[in-house]
């Protein structure tokens, strides 16, 4: 069963209580069970959490059935009792701190145990988005019938023990954290792994996130997007965001060729079996462009899915999705 962050501005709109509160109704047949919420704070010498909210959210058969909510003792703490639970029973834990949301893994509810611990790890906020960078970026080209699909996958990285922010602010008082510009023309813009489009703003020159980048050097960011092709010979421009480490594009473009960057550095194995020509770059900064051109390729639906690099870092580990920081307000996903 795959878990993301759900409802997780309604949840933050939702008032809080000091005594725990059931906000769904949950079947009369079910067990109830005790589920304890252990909140700790992952910055150095950080913030206090006790009075911090808690909200959990109960699913059922993947539907969401109840929310409880409560707050953090001096114990770090919060103690939710009679939540429901049966063999398909599942919480999702959320706890606000310094004005941001975060959420630990999910909790399966069995009706054999009297006590469930749940596990949620915040962070005090940094304005200091200057720490943000890159490893690793990966820009992969792919013909399609009459576009080119574009796929690029981010590692963002966080040296930090705080959730990072901007003091850059937009309209709706909104922090710009980052910024990832996108090539003229783009369309068809998804979010495919990291990024929570409620909290995403897309602009004419691509896109920016509202929300905290937690600590850490593996984020896995992931989008995709596509270009029309009008002509034979297609100009590109990928202007960089962050300081980046590596950058590499890769070229699935069957006859189509890539040119402007001078010789290939050589090929790369795929999951298909095939190879892609690549071209690498490294020690890039923000506000770096690369310009290519896409020429004389004959434009071919490819009905595979999207190979992925064997070997890259951009696996998703199976034991559980990257924690995310979000703010507690509405927000609108296009400018």
């Amino acid at each position: 069963m795959k878990f993301s962050f759900f409802s997780l501005f309604a949840i933050a709109l939702l008032p809080t209580l000091v005594v725990s509160v059931c906000k769904g109704q949950a079947p009369s047949e079910d067990s109830v069970v005790t589920l304890v919420v252990k909140v700790n704070n992952g910055t150095a010498q950080g913030k206090s959490v006790t009075g911090d909210p808690v909200f959990v959210e109960i699913h059922q058969h993947e539907k969401l059935t109840a929310t409880f909510e409560g707050r953090v003792d001096s114990t770090g703490q919060a103690v939710l009792e009679n939540v429901p639970a049966t063999e398909h029973t599942v919480a999702v834990p959320f706890a606000s701190h310094s004005n941001m949301m975060y959420t630990g893994f999910p909790v399966r509810l069995t009706p054999d145990k009297d006590t469930h611990i749940a596990k949620v790890m915040v962070y005090d906020i940094s304005g200091d988005n200057s720490k943000l960078s890159v490893g690793m970026h990966h820009f992969i080209i792919r013909a399609e019938t009459d576009s080119l699909l574009i796929t690029e996958y981010m590692q963002l990285n966080n040296p930090t023990d705080k959730a990072i922010i901007s003091q850059e602010r937009d309209a709706r008082d909104l922090p710009v954290v980052f910024k990832i510009s996108l090539p003229p023309g783009f369309g068809n813009l998804r979010f495919l792994s990291y990024f929570q489009s409620p909290a995403v703003v897309v602009t004419k020159d691509g896109f920016y996130d509202t929300m905290a980048t937690p600590p850490g050097d593996n984020q896995q960011a992931a989008f995709s997007y596509t270009l029309d092709v009008d002509s034979e010979t297609m100009k590109i421009s990928k202007k960089i965001s962050l300081p980046t480490s590596e950058f590499a594009i890769f070229s699935q473009l069957g006859a189509g060729k890539i040119s402007g960057l001078g010789p290939a550095k050589g090929s790369r194995a795929m999951s298909d079996g095939t190879s892609a020509e690549y071209f690498a770059f490294s020690g890039l900064n923000s506000g770096d462009t690369i310009n290519f051109q896409v020429t004389g390729f004959n434009v071919i639906k490819s009905q595979r899915d999207l190979w992925i690099i064997i070997g890259a870092v951009f696996a998703v580990a199976a034991a559980g999705a990257v924690v995310r920081a979000s703010l507690k307000k509405k927000q609108t996903s296009v400018e």
